[in-house]
């Protein structure tokens, strides 16, 4: 219900980009900058807990199933870093995978006039861990063009039943081209992507 409310009452506000032109721009909103230390994020948790039947130091405890975080962050010279961790536990099994990723990116509008930035993969990183062994490699510059420069519509915006966050929501266009916001019927609750920050 929730999901459907804010599809109805969706809105994005218009920037203060050139409407004269579609150039890009390297510079990033004020508004989407944060700490160093603070990241636009989305963590997922499993509800699911396993026990541990490895004979050692941690038999008979328990761990979780797993779960998923993905985090952006935007600088002020026009680069961004994004990263995305995911672990996946079982019985006598623990994985673990990170991709790292940082590249230029651009904030400019569509040519219905609604914001969008688009993110310019340059370096990645692939990280995996089954078991307590560690493996990395370089992520091609195929995939990094192909698989990680997108295309973003996005809002800032807070949600009132959540008045500790500020949310920085995003769909992607590349996966959903076309979308028009006058038309918000179409757009489905599981193409936004909800980041957030804690809010000041």
């Amino acid at each position: 219900m929730k999901t459907l409310l804010f599809l109805l009452s969706i809105s994005f506000s218009v920037y203060g980009f050139s409407q004269a032109n579609k150039q890009a721009s390297s510079l990033v909103p004020e508004e989407l900058l944060t700490s160093d230390s603070t990241y636009w994020s989305i963590t997922t948790l499993s509800t699911i807990s396993y026990v541990n039947t490895t004979p050692g130091a941690y038999y008979n405890t328990t761990k979780s199933g797993g779960g998923m975080i993905v985090k952006f962050k935007f600088k002020k010279d026009g680069t961004y870093e994004f990263m995305l961790y995911v672990q996946a536990n079982t019985y006598n099994i623990e994985n673990e995978a990170w991709t790292h990723i940082e590249g230029t990116v651009e904030f400019t509008k569509d040519a219905l006039g609604q914001p969008i930035f688009i993110t310019h993969a340059n370096k990645g990183t692939y990280r995996m861990t089954r078991n307590g062994s560690t493996s990395s490699r370089p992520i091609p510059e195929e995939e990094l063009k192909g698989k990680f420069s997108n295309t973003y519509l996005w809002e800032k915006t807070k949600l009132k039943d959540d008045p500790n966050n500020i949310y920085l929501l995003m769909i992607d266009l590349d996966e959903h081209p076309g979308i028009d916001l006058k038309h918000t019927e179409k757009i489905k609750p599981d193409w936004i992507s909800k980041f957030h920050v804690p809010a000041e």
